[in-house]
């Protein structure tokens, strides 16, 4: 079974809640990540997200050179240990409508997953299983699945 720690991204932007949202949004935009873990006294206290930017300020007509990053988060975080399961954490995200899931030890962010990520990896197993299959089917086909390296091994 694989653990979310398998694909968490632990290269995190995080932020102070009294940071502006404009020096948050520049690091996030630096990194090329959609999401910010907010701190306070190195514990979890808020997510902004890129939806939070569009939403909540931009739509809202808020300066980002002066709104206070915590004012503008999400503060109800969807939160997952590092040996919860895939499958444990796409529930959460489907059922909270979550693009980005801090993983926690302790109240304090060590990593972070985002639907990317499950993407990615669904697409990495998908891809290996085509191969697998491609595989069986030659063998059960009796074909030599090798043959196009070159060889027939001596027939």
């Amino acid at each position: 079974m694989t653990s979310i720690e398998e694909i968490m991204q632990t290269e995190l932007v995080t932020a102070d809640v009294e940071e502006t949202v404009e020096s948050v949004v520049a690091r996030m935009a630096e990194a090329g990540v959609g999401a910010a873990l907010l701190l306070e006294g190195g514990k979890l206290r808020a997510v902004f997200t890129e939806r939070d930017l569009l939403n909540r300020v931009v739509h809202e007509g808020r300066s980002p050179a002066t709104t206070r990053v915590l004012d503008v988060s999400t503060e109800q975080v969807v939160t997952i240990a590092r040996d919860a399961s895939i499958r444990r954490c796409a529930e959460a995200m489907k059922k909270r409508k979550a693009r980005h899931v801090p993983v926690v030890e302790d109240g304090r962010p060590v990593g972070i997953v985002s639907a990317r990520d499950f993407f990615e990896l669904l697409a990495d197993r998908f891809e290996s299983l085509v191969e697998h299959l491609r595989y069986e089917n030659r063998l059960a086909e009796n074909e030599d699945p090798y043959d196009h390296l070159g060889g027939g091994y001596g027939r």
